[in-house]
């Protein structure tokens, strides 16, 4: 028989309450539900070399959200090489990795990640090693094809090329002809890609527009507008591409130099650089998923030396290049630090070397490189703004970073174009070529296959002043419809060949 004591009863009865209630409040976890490749299958390299890009497998639940702190093994499974951890645990994204060190023998090598019962196990990933590195791009061959000396009035800013379209900026810190830069130029292509204009926007209360962009979907135009008292985001419908209509503006004191379009999770945003001057320079994002309805969901203050000049958006990570404090990567909805539009969090940030520039690193620009000849996601390519004279002079290299591990980004090779200095860029990155625009230098082609490593000088194709000296100064380039496009502050929008 079993007895229990008055004290023992009571005991078990106070207890009751606090079992019930913590019950309550115990919420389950996400529960696991299947692995896929995030990322490092495909590259190539030397036998015995350690691939670039790490290995990636992503862990979600059956709604597709990141599971943490699942153990992946990893294992090689022909070839002979070898994996640097064995063991690794999903991180806040769902994110698991290793690095995989290719074996002694040439030919396709293979490993895997595995995770218990989970679908898409094992996953299995492939590399190539050989002793045969791939194929430069073919030569190159920059020419005019048309365009050119159309916009005599203004000073020409940025450009985007969608479809039979063409919208490019005007600029006007120091007004040409009397003329601010407060017009936006539309142009119609014709069937040969040449340029002719047939639209502009005029916006009150400016001086410069200084970014254009246009969605993926060709249905919203985007620009930035600079100084008081109306410079910041503007935001067109493009339903008659020919003449867009206004749709909606948000203001910041004393406007944005820059924004970058990018869709993240579903959703659309702006990536802003708001000047420094008249408030602190910041990184303003914007949900514009809504173009009627668009909301600032992020504001992240960036060090005044003299601030953030542009970004780039890939993956869900957005590089701010923020001149003398460097670049600086966050996560905006790639998984790899939790963050998202409305809370980036940083991932990591490097200083270029000044090479010797008047103004120090001054990081103005830059684009990632996604080789889809190697697989590789390793280059980030920056370019550097220093001092210049409009028409005649300009200054800085453009910096080669590897990224292959984006939390501990490196300085690897430089490119120099002695007399100019680089701005704006483009890829062709199926022929591994930057197009770099390099002001007085007119426009620069680069042959970026591939390792980079040291001086870049070498690998230059072709370069092209399409004014003529004394009437070029390229600021920007884009690829477009198999030309291309070249807006110049002096000359206007041409039309390029790279054949």
């Amino acid at each position: 028989m079993v007895t229990m004591t008055t004290k023992s009863i009571l005991s078990a009865l106070l207890l009751l309450p606090f079992v019930a209630c913590s019950g309550g409040d115990v919420q389950p976890g996400p529960v696991p539900t299947r692995i896929e490749s995030n990322g490092g299958s495909g590259q190539s390299g030397a036998p015995g070399s350690t691939l670039p890009v790490p290995l990636s497998a992503l862990v979600t639940d059956a709604a597709g959200a990141p599971v943490a702190d699942i153990e992946v093994t990893w294992s090689v499974l022909t070839g002979g090489g070898t994996v640097s951890a064995t063991s690794s645990r999903s991180n806040t994204g769902g994110v698991a990795t290793t690095q995989f060190t290719l074996g002694p023998g040439e030919g396709e090598q293979q490993a895997q990640a595995q995770a218990g019962q989970l679908q898409g196990s094992p996953v299995v990933f492939s590399a190539t090693a050989t002793t045969t590195p791939p194929p430069p791009p073919p030569p190159i061959n920059l020419t005019v094809a048309s365009g050119g000396n159309n916009v005599p009035e203004r000073y020409t800013s940025d450009l985007w090329v969608h479809g039979s379209y063409a919208y490019t900026g005007t600029w006007g810190s120091f007004p040409r002809s009397s003329n601010e830069g407060d017009v936006l130029k539309v142009w119609l292509l014709s069937a040969s890609g040449a340029p002719s204009l047939i639209d502009s926007v005029k916006t009150s209360g400016i001086s410069t527009v200084s970014d254009v962009q246009v969605s993926e979907d060709g249905q919203l135009l985007m620009f930035t507008t600079e100084f008081e008292p109306s410079g910041g985001l503007y935001l067109y419908s493009l339903a008659d591409p020919a003449h867009p209509v206004f749709l909606a503006r948000a203001l910041a004191a004393g406007g944005l130099h820059t924004a970058t379009l990018a869709e993240i999770n579903g959703g659309r945003y702006a990536f802003a650089a708001r000047n420094p001057g008249f408030a602190d320079p910041a990184l303003l994002i914007y949900n514009v998923t809504d173009p009627s309805n668009m909301a600032l969901v992020a504001t992240v203050p960036v060090p005044p030396h003299y601030g953030i000049h542009d970004t780039f958006v890939r993956d869900g990570l957005v590089f701010v290049f923020a001149w003398n404090t460097g670049v600086i990567i966050y996560d905006v909805g790639n998984g790899i630090s939790g963050g998202s539009p409305a809370a980036p969090v940083e991932v990591s940030r490097l200083v270029t070397a000044a090479n010797g520039v008047a103004g120090g690193p001054s990081v103005h620009n830059g684009w990632w490189f996604h080789n889809p000849v190697t697989g590789e996601k390793r280059y980030l390519f920056i370019g550097q703004e220093g001092s210049g004279v409009i028409g005649s002079k300009s200054s800085g290299d453009i910096h080669v970073v590897d990224v292959s591990d984006l939390t501990n980004p490196h300085e690897v090779g430089f490119f120099h174009l002695t007399g100019a200095g680089t701005h704006n860029f483009w890829m062709d990155e199926e022929r591994q070529i930057l197009y770099a625009a390099y002001y007085n230098g007119g426009v620069v082609a680069l042959d970026v296959s591939g390792t980079l490593a040291g001086d870049l000088s070498g690998r230059l194709l072709s370069r092209l002043q399409p004014g003529g000296t004394g009437n070029t100064y390229t600021w920007g380039v884009q690829l477009a419809n198999g030309f291309l496009y070249a807006s110049d502050m002096l000359s206007g929008l041409w039309q390029l060949k790279t054949e």
